[in-house]
């Protein structure tokens, strides 16, 4: 199966103009075979703001139809797309990464760990229902936003809710470099999914991204990295990889089961900091 990430700059300011803009890329990569499409973080509105009014002012509205060039082009395209973008819902300013399909809006992840630092710090903490974690035409997804790499129980829950790729736009300056160097080959490896991030090339505010959007195998080998190029990558993988969990050399003699293995009721994850001597 053939999947697909931009590595693009959006028209900054002018979200109508990017949505345009992920609409034609869409088609392009639908033309070209892929089933999937992956956008950076915050890709729609632009990541950097100075208060949550600006933020809200540039903020995506779904009821009032601010994504209706999207779904269209993913209905006639049939190709499922992944864009990340701050969202107006009601009172609440989120940063929102959304997957959509030939049907429609499949699910959104709503990113429930926000650092101090550009739009995030006006964003809202999301009332979480359960993991991102949606059945499509193509296979199992799992969604994820940027900093939500650094926590590595995010991705460990996605892949035991089944997702077989694990999806994350991202928006990583070069201060972030470790992110897509090292951490998504462990998260891909641990897990045994798919991984595939997409980051921006351009400079936000003063804030320059790195680029390095990439695809890693379920044995933590990266697939492929876009480094600084622009354009639309494709790569083609076998999601039934990422449905073995286990490592087999020699039936009966040499067999690793991380996750039959795994002792949760002996793991302290869920203690408090205090309780663990840690600051909070």
């Amino acid at each position: 199966m053939k999947i697909a990430f931009a590595q693009l700059s959006p028209v900054h300011g002018d979200t109508p103009a990017t949505v345009a803009l992920v609409a034609e890329t869409a088609r392009a990569a639908a033309a070209d075979g892929a089933r999937l499409i992956v956008f950076p973080e915050c890709f729609l509105t632009g990541g950097s703001f100075d208060d949550r009014a600006a933020l809200l002012q540039a903020a995506v509205d779904i009821e009032r139809g601010d994504l209706a060039p999207l779904l269209l082009a993913a209905r006639e395209a049939d190709i499922h797309v992944v864009v990340g973008f701050y969202q107006k819902s009601g009172p609440q300013a989120l940063n929102t990464a959304a997957l959509i399909g030939p049907e429609g809006i499949i699910g959104l992840h709503h990113k429930m760990h926000l650092p101090f630092m550009i739009g995030d710090r006006f964003a809202d903490i999301p009332q979480i229902e359960g993991p991102s974690v949606f059945d499509t035409a193509i296979g199992r997804i799992g969604l994820a936003i940027c900093y939500e790499i650094r926590f590595p129980e995010v991705i460990r829950t996605l892949a035991l809710e089944g997702a077989e790729l694990v999806v994350l736009p991202a928006a990583w300056p070069e201060a972030a470099r470790i992110l897509p160097d090292l951490f998504s080959r462990v998260r891909a490896a641990e897990n045994f999914v798919y991984f595939l991030s997409s980051n921006r090339i351009d400079v936000d505010d003063g804030m320059a991204f790195m680029g390095s959007s990439h695809v890693i195998g379920p044995d933590g080998n990266e697939i492929f990295n876009a480094g600084m190029q622009e354009g639309i990558f494709t790569v083609d993988i076998d999601l039934a990889r990422a449905r073995t969990k286990s490592i087999i050399r020699d039936p009966g003699v040499y067999e690793v089961h991380p996750f039959r293995d795994r002792r949760p009721q002996d793991y302290r994850i869920c203690a408090a900091p205090a309780a663990l001597g840690l600051e909070a």
